[in-house]
């Protein structure tokens, strides 16, 4: 294999961890939001709480989005690499 073909699976195996720990992070934030509603003063801690979790998750929802774009594109260049070392041997 080509150093650029090892190191292509270098950061396609770095940007699958880091996708899988953000899933797990945004699993335990989701945990952590209630369905519940607010009636009173004095459960409006609860109420900021729960904005702070949905800030968090929508912001993290977003950088999710970006590494699942760039897993994509970069699995795709590999898979061409791939293809094209294989075309080289025949």
């Amino acid at each position: 294999m080509s150093g650029a073909f090892s190191g292509l699976l270098v950061v396609e195996v770095v940007l699958t961890a880091v996708a899988v720990l953000m899933f797990l992070y945004r699993s335990m934030l989701d945990m952590k939001e209630e369905d519940h509603i607010i009636l009173d003063s004095a459960e409006s801690h609860l109420a900021r709480d729960q904005d702070a979790i949905r800030r968090k998750t929508t912001v993290l929802s977003k950088y999710i989005k970006v590494v699942s774009v760039a897993w994509g594109v970069l699995a795709v260049v590999i898979f061409g690499l791939w293809v094209i070392q294989g075309l080289k041997l025949v």
